[in-house]
């Protein structure tokens, strides 16, 4: 289920044994959580009620989830990036998922047991997967489009202001779609723009500091269309805040692989959308990338993408210094294009 059935479920006070909260959106995630305490512990009582759990084992949460309540219907536990759920892979959890398994087939209605995921998931490992079977798995993804827009101008209104929707896209693109980094920038714009009821495009750029993300698909822009050395100067610009070219290399095989399932998507006859969703790209961005690898073949990116895989290996096993093998690398990136030239 995704956060909106979440809250639907606890409105209507229709509640399960086990949730599983993962995904990428943080402020989304606590919202829910605290919707839940304040629908299931009642006030003055709640630090009896609740048991926060780090770095245990399958007993340890087993043994506070059957502790019963009290004065109360039901407890809750709350599991912090429990590692048998991780993209960890490690033996010793084999036991403590078993034990979980066994353990899931019969929870106790006295406790909500919430497994809270901060840290990227493995849905294919067997613990997660009988999760999403018994509908305990709900999804935080990042808003977008009419949503996003949506919540923008719900923090807005105490100020009685709004932003355009192109100024919310450039804002997207420049910031990325972390709410709490949004509501940081929604704040600042908002005294920015002083007496004005509506945020531009040209207020944000002037305000905003370009995330990263923002910064590497800028270089490979330039890149990408044969620009070397308007991307050396936006290079050289990043790594005086952002001295690690690792860091920057793996930001490009990050987008350049965005870049090249999109392209084969299209390429193919594939469902652009799904495909956008799967990879959570925001409409702006997508619209974004899609000018971006318009001219470009998926192939094409592909080769790039295994280039930044090749340099990140290169600069680890010792092979080649940090900022020889970014300078390789955009040289790998931008001669195809030039070629076709």
């Amino acid at each position: 289920m995704d956060w909106n059935d979440f809250y639907k479920a606890i409105k209507e006070e229709r509640y399960q044994s086990v949730y599983l909260f993962a995904g990428p959106e943080e402020l989304t995630k606590r919202e829910a959580l605290e919707a839940l305490r304040r629908a299931i512990l009642p006030p003055g009582l709640e630090a009896l009620n609740e048991a926060t759990l780090e770095g245990c084992g399958a007993q340890a949460i087993i043994d506070s989830a059957e502790t019963l309540p009290v004065m109360c219907a039901r407890r809750i536990v709350v599991v912090r990036d429990w590692l048998p759920l991780s993209a960890s892979k490690v033996k010793s959890d084999e036991a403590d998922i078993e034990r979980m398994l066994e353990w899931l087939k019969n929870p106790p209605e006295s406790c909500i047991l919430i497994f809270y995921m901060s840290v990227e998931m493995d849905g294919r490992k067997k613990l997660p997967t009988t999760l999403k079977k018994m509908g305990a798995y709900v999804e935080f993804n990042h808003l977008s489009g009419a949503l996003l827009l949506k919540w923008c101008n719900q923090q807005l209104r105490p100020v009685k202001k709004k932003i355009q929707p192109e100024a919310l896209n450039e804002l997207t693109m420049m910031a990325g779609q972390d709410l709490n980094r949004l509501s940081g920038e929604l704040k600042k714009l908002s005294a920015f723009v002083g007496d004005a009821p509506e945020i531009s495009v040209a207020d944000v750029r002037a305000i905003v500091a370009p995330s990263p993300e923002y910064m590497v698909f800028m270089i490979l822009d330039h890149l990408l269309e044969g620009r070397l050395a308007e991307a050396t100067k936006v290079v050289n610009t990043v790594l005086q805040t952002e001295p690690s070219a690792v860091r920057l290399i793996a930001l490009f095989a990050s987008q350049l692989r965005i870049d090249a399932h999109m392209k084969y998507a299209l390429e193919t006859g594939g469902n652009l959308p799904e495909v956008q969703r799967a990879l959570n790209v925001s409409d702006a961005r997508a619209r974004f990338v899609l000018r971006q690898i318009r001219p470009l073949s998926a192939d094409s990116l592909r080769q790039r993408y295994e280039a930044c895989v090749e340099a990140d290996f290169a600069i680890k096993s010792g092979q080649i210094q940090e900022r020889a093998a970014l300078n390789a690398l955009m040289l790998r990136i931008v001669m195809p294009r030039r070629a076709t030239k």
